[in-house]
C-alpha cells in the first residue's frame, strides 16, 4: 500500500510540476511589464475666445479616481505640454489644469475638453496625444 500511494504522489507531482512552472513563466512577463513607465499624456491649450495658445499654465495628471499625482508639466509658448514616464498600468488618467499664473482659470478637464469648476464634471482621458483642452481667460 505505502508503494502506490507513493507512486501517486510521485505522478501527482510529475503532472503538477510542469503546469507550476508554465505558470511562473505566464505571470514574469506580464508583471514585468506593470512597472513599465513609457507612458505619456500630451496635448495644447488655448484660449477659446481667441484660438491663441495658453503659455504657462500647470497640467497635472493623476491616478484615476485618486489624488495621486502622476505627472505634471508646464504649457511652452505655443501651448503644448508633455507628461513622460507614465506607468502603462494607468491607462484612463484625470486631469487638472491650473492657469492662474496667467490669469486663466483653473479646475478639472471635462468631456467637452473645457475646464470645469468640479472633479465630478470631469472626464478621465487615456493616454496619449489629445485634442485642444480650452482655458477661458479671467
Amino acid at each position: 500500500m505505502g508503494i502506490t500511494t507513493r507512486r501517486s504522489l510521485a505522478a501527482l507531482a510529475a503532472s503538477v510540476l510542469p503546469l507550476a512552472l508554465t505558470t511562473l513563466s505566464v505571470e514574469g512577463p506580464a508583471h514585468a511589464g506593470a512597472d513599465r513607465r513609457d507612458g505619456f499624456f500630451s496635448g495644447k491649450l488655448i484660449d477659446p475666445a481667441t484660438g491663441d495658445p495658453v503659455k504657462g499654465a500647470t497640467v497635472k495628471v493623476f491616478r484615476i479616481n485618486t489624488d495621486h499625482l502622476l505627472g505634471s508639466d508646464k504649457s511652452g509658448s505655443a501651448g503644448r505640454f508633455r507628461i513622460e514616464g507614465l506607468p502603462a498600468a494607468d491607462e484612463e488618467l484625470d486631469v487638472r489644469v491650473n492657469g492662474s499664473a496667467v490669469h486663466y482659470e483653473t479646475g478639472w478637464v471635462g468631456c467637452n475638453h473645457h475646464v470645469v469648476p468640479s472633479w465630478p464634471a470631469a472626464c478621465s482621458f487615456g493616454q496619449g496625444r489629445q485634442t485642444p483642452f480650452r482655458l477661458q481667460h479671467l
